[in-house]
């Protein structure tokens, strides 16, 4: 919801955090209400339904359903703290835990708040979660006018410029040593170089940006470099480190609640990254998995430590993975089930 907007890229954050309160500095925008249709003509021509089959569905069936909204462009520890916030004060309004349905950046704000606090839960059901840790985000920060910063045929509202400035996205990369591996993924070499051999990525080092043109630091991404965004990114980079680490599960499977995935594997997405002879990442160059076009299916689903009660795939694309409601139904029967007869 915009309280205000001002010529330029309305999107940008300012690169500062507030010394008072250790948070990235505010703009005149703020999170209001989940999207729950793409619309235009003033909204009432629908173009794209995101959460809105979904939240009808729920509110249909007679659930007392609560919104979480957040600015996804802000830093994932200050979304976490008020999304603990914000289920605190349901539970206390309505003396039960929560039964929390997360979706995409969402479910990687869930489970760090579920590491945290699992008492705090009923259960969870992650949808189309982007929980990685991936490398395929990067494309976004490194091409100016690619696909992936297009929506519809608007190819000016993302950009590298814009998404420097955005740390959410950035939580979603891998940032924590052989952390692939560590999360009991199946495939766990997310680039090789040019003969084909796997490479050990540090994407905490802003070094690691330099030597192969990610980010701003590519040609095409239309950013200038300079010292000041140099340590902003150094430290966005940091808290990135910090977030992932505390994803790794840090209780025994009992202690969580019960917990459900919702995936796709319909869409070949973006997964491993080739480097070309210079050292650079060629872009022409992506290897894909099975996913929804945005997350690889093994990807949508959290760190080996976290237990499954269960798990359906359907064959949508990113944001229409729980608009499947059926499928949605049946997981949270089984979440019902499950925590019923702990």
């Amino acid at each position: 919801r915009p309280r205000g907007l001002s010529p330029g890229n309305v999107l940008a954050l300012p690169m500062q955090w507030d010394p008072a309160t250790d948070q990235q500095l505010h703009d005149d925008l703020e999170a209001s209400h989940p999207m729950t249709y793409v619309k235009c003509l003033c909204g009432t021509v629908k173009l794209l339904p995101l959460y809105g089959p979904l939240l009808e569905h729920l509110r249909a069936s007679g659930r007392d359903v609560r919104e979480f909204a957040y600015d996804w462009r802000r830093d994932l520890a200050e979304t976490s703290a008020a999304a603990e916030a914000f289920l605190r004060a349901v539970a206390d309004e309505t003396r039960r835990p929560p039964q929390v349905i997360a979706h995409s950046m969402g479910c990687l704000v869930t489970l760090h708040v579920l590491n945290r606090a699992p008492t705090l839960f009923h259960s969870v059901l992650f949808g189309a979660g982007a929980m990685g840790p991936a490398l395929a985000v990067v494309e976004d920060f490194s091409l100016a006018g690619a696909a992936v910063n297009k929506i519809m045929r608007n190819d000016t509202m993302f950009t590298p410029a814009q998404h420097l400035t955005n740390t959410g996205a950035v939580h979603m990369l891998a940032a924590v040593p052989n952390e692939r591996a560590r999360c009991g993924k199946e495939h766990t070499v997310l680039l090789e170089d040019a003969a084909g051999k796997p490479v050990d990525l540090d994407l905490t080092a802003l070094d690691t940006w330099k030597k192969h043109g990610l980010g701003m630091y590519h040609p095409a991404s239309g950013v200038t470099v300079t010292p000041d965004k140099e340590t902003w990114l150094t430290s966005v980079l940091e808290r990135c480190h910090a977030y992932r680490t505390a994803l790794l599960p840090q209780h025994s499977p009992d202690t969580y609640p019960p917990l459900a995935v919702l995936n796709s594997d319909g869409v070949p997405t973006s997964f491993k990254f080739h480097l070309d002879a210079d050292g650079q990442i060629d872009f022409e160059h992506i290897s894909t998995l099975p996913g929804d076009g945005r997350i690889v299916c093994e990807d949508a689903c959290p760190p080996e430590g976290y237990p499954l009660v269960m798990k359906l795939t359907n064959q949508r694309d990113h944001a229409d993975v729980l608009n499947d409601v059926e499928s949605v139904d049946k997981l949270l029967a089984c979440l019902l089930s499950s925590k019923t007869s702990t």
